[in-house]
């Protein structure tokens, strides 16, 4: 399912950016980047897991289990990494199980790089949903049916994605760019980058393929994302023709929901 709900790893971490350095994948996932970043050049890649797990290696990648959102420094030491990649955490810190909040991970992913040293996150961008009358704490379906969004609201049941309040008042879900920002600007970093790494595509009603039809899919879906979306001389003005571009292709392959995902890449102050 991979390739089919996310974006190209090329888009996300460039290879100089790993080559050479000590890297650190947060909550990493299945590996798919640790590797990637290890073929890059890393001189070493650590992979973290929230649940506790033995400390092993799987193709030179070093695992380390138990790492939660609130205690990143204190599992993995102070000024350890040059490079540390968070993909599709921050938007939900909860699933650690500490409630650690964008500030509390901030502040902690400060402590584990060195002077110098860079942040790339990615994330779901905040989309506010319509607002719900007061007086109790709404739901999540409550939520989602004043949306009207079923695409939307597929990703959010799917993706257990918490309810966040945004700038007007309004309720939504996602993480909103201008306070990740500020946060990170407090945490003693310099934003480098900020920008719409890819549309996440949801794929819906797949459950009568099979896992060998799926792959199929996904490797088709891979071949369209990256006609579209790694051509090194696209400006940030051609990118939104070819995202409308590409998700019509796409759509000719199967149905889906999208999702902007935001890349914001920032180096710590020396």
């Amino acid at each position: 399912m991979r390739p089919l709900v996310y974006y190209l790893i090329e888009d996300l971490v460039s290879p100089e950016w790993a080559r050479d350095r000590d890297v650190l994948d947060f909550s990493a996932g299945l590996g798919d980047l640790s590797r990637y970043l290890l073929a890059c050049g890393a001189r070493s890649v650590v992979a973290t897991h929230p649940d506790p797990r033995e400390i092993d290696e799987e193709n030179g990648v070093t695992w380390r289990g138990g790492v939660a959102a609130g205690r990143i420094a204190a599992s993995l030491g102070e000024s350890s990494f040059d490079l540390a990649v968070a993909r599709m955490v921050f938007q939900f810190p909860t699933w650690e199980g500490d409630r650690a909040d964008p500030d509390t991970m901030a502040v902690e992913f400060g402590h584990i790089l060195r002077p110098g040293g860079r942040l790339v996150l990615a994330f779901h961008e905040f989309l506010p949903f319509e607002t719900v009358p007061t007086g109790s704490e709404p739901s999540i379906d409550q939520l989602l049916d004043a949306a009207g969004r079923e695409g939307q609201a597929s990703i959010v049941r799917f993706l257990e994605l918490p309810p966040r309040e945004g700038p007007f008042g309004e309720t939504g879900f996602g993480l909103k760019v201008p306070m990740l920002v500020t946060s990170l600007q407090r945490a003693g970093f310099e934003i480098e980058i900020a920008d719409h790494a890819e549309p996440f595509t949801m794929p819906l009603h797949l459950d009568g393929l099979s896992d060998a039809e799926i792959a199929g899919l996904g490797s088709k879906v891979m071949a369209i994302k990256r006609g579209y979306l790694s051509d090194p001389d696209q400006s940030p003005y051609d990118r939104p023709g070819a995202v409308r571009s590409m998700l019509s292709d796409l759509g000719r392959l199967f149905e889906f929901a999208t999702w902007p995902i935001v890349r914001v890449v920032a180096r710590l102050r020396a």
